[in-house]
């Protein structure tokens, strides 16, 4: 089940749809970052600008004011913080042309007096200024400052562009998880309905979102789709039964007709044909009826235990004479019991049209298996079967396979065998036998 929800979630296209559009945010926050990196770089390196001359001028003025001396105990106050770089050039100096990084670059000879303490760091963000004596004082920023405010400004800018995108995709996997979820109830229920339950409908919340509105509307489609059809049963079920008793009154006049031998021998043969087309309508429309009863539950099922051993052999009784008229053989193996809550007489029934059916379509010295296990029954033979595209409209009712219609049957029996299954909460399985066709009745409701 998992697997199906992965499976699932990444196929699905509003979870694509989320991703692209986080995805799309993420490079526009990505290029915003960048500028802001850049311009946040540009404002501290201008402001470190301002600061140095601001500097520089302040220790300027100290020295031609309050002299020399002044000055250095200002200076020997100020390297207290290591944060800056204050430095007397000497005559012996040399100078280089600024990086890009850094505009105002002074790099110190390592010979001069006293450059201890900025040996370690021969390059940095500094600026000088012309003593009253002559020499130059340099003022400059630690490197480490420097390069510590920039990783630190790296830091933030990245997790500032990853949290959001994060946060965008766990959002965006929610949203899609949620929707598929309303969405997978939607096409469950569906399934439900083509897999042929009736009164099953969507649930619907009191938010009033567009999911409510589709599954009220659906549901609206449901309850038409059921009154069409029932009504459409209906009409079929009571053309049935009106058509039947006139029938059956012909069928018994042209009896007394016939009983009378007042005919000739040709008219006497006429009238026994129609009697007998007579009795196949009226049996079709029994049969209808029948199925229409069982299927709107118009007639109670009641149910027991039953041994699925035991009625397969009854129904062998019946049809092993037709076997023998073909000469077949029918061989019946029990791998497990089986034992089922059910209506031993429609059990019966849906066993014996499948046999009936499987004897009618499998030619003379042909073979029929049947096997008796834990699931059902599976009873199969070497006739020549039943199409792949046309096994689940053989379920149908008043389906003929056979276009030439010269094996005896009303078109019911598969059909018949189907509302029996459904009635025991199992499903009827077609399958090629190669050659033939394979039938498996499988049973849910097994007795405990």
């Amino acid at each position: 089940m998992l697997f199906d929800s992965r499976k699932e979630l990444s196929s699905s296209s509003i979870l694509k749809w989320l991703v692209s559009f986080a995805i799309v945010l993420f490079l526009m926050m990505s290029l915003l970052m960048y500028q802001l990196y850049h311009r946040s770089v540009e404002l501290y390196n201008a402001n470190l600008d301002q600061w140095l001359i601001g500097e520089s001028e302040q220790l300027a003025q100290i020295s031609e004011v309050d002299g020399q001396l002044a000055l250095q105990e200002n200076i020997q106050e100020l390297r207290k913080d290591k944060r800056y770089i204050y430095h007397f050039t000497g005559e012996k100096r040399r100078k280089i042309e600024p990086s890009n990084n850094y505009p105002t670059i002074a790099q110190i000879d390592t010979q001069a007096e006293p450059l201890q303490t900025v040996q370690d760091y021969p390059t940095m963000r500094a600026t000088k200024v012309i003593l009253a004596d002559g020499r130059e004082l340099v003022v400059g920023i630690n490197r480490e400052q420097y390069q510590q405010f920039k990783k630190d400004l790296d830091i933030s800018i990245v997790w500032s562009t990853f949290y959001p995108f994060l946060a965008l995709f766990v959002m965006a996997t929610w949203i899609a998880m949620h929707l598929l979820n309303r969405l997978n109830l939607v096409n469950q229920t569906m399934n439900r309905v083509m897999d042929g339950e009736r009164g099953v409908r969507l649930s619907v919340s009191k938010k009033g979102d567009e999911f409510d509105a589709l599954a009220t509307h659906l549901n609206n489609m449901l309850d038409q789709l059921e009154k069409s059809e029932s009504k459409l049963k209906s009409l079929t079920v009571d053309i049935a039964h009106d058509l039947r008793t006139p029938m059956g009154r012909i069928k018994l006049r042209i009896e007394d007709l016939l009983n009378s031998g007042q005919f000739l021998p040709k008219n006497e043969l006429l009238l026994s044909e129609i009697q007998q087309d007579f009795s196949l309508l009226i049996d079709t429309f029994s049969g209808m009826m029948e199925l229409y009863n069982l299927e709107t539950g118009r007639v109670p099922v009641a149910k027991k235990s039953c041994d699925l051993n035991k009625i397969v052999n009854d129904v062998l009784d019946f049809t092993e004479p037709l076997a023998l008229d073909k000469n077949q053989e029918i061989y019946i193996t029990v791998d497990m019991p089986c034992i089922l809550q059910g209506n031993p007489s429609l059990l019966f029934r849906a066993v014996f049209n499948l046999l009936d059916n499987a004897i009618k379509y499998t030619p003379e010295n042909g073979v029929i298996e049947i096997i008796i296990d834990c699931f059902g029954v599976v009873i199969a033979d070497n006739g020549k079967g039943i199409k792949a595209e046309d096994r689940e409209r053989a379920l149908d009712q008043l389906v003929r396979l056979d276009p030439s219609r010269s094996v005896h049957g009303f078109g019911l029996g598969l059909a018949l065998v189907n509302t029996v299954m459904k009635i025991h909460d199992g499903q009827i399985g077609l399958s090629n036998n190669y050659p033939g066709l394979r039938a498996r009745l499988f049973f849910n409701e097994l007795a405990g």
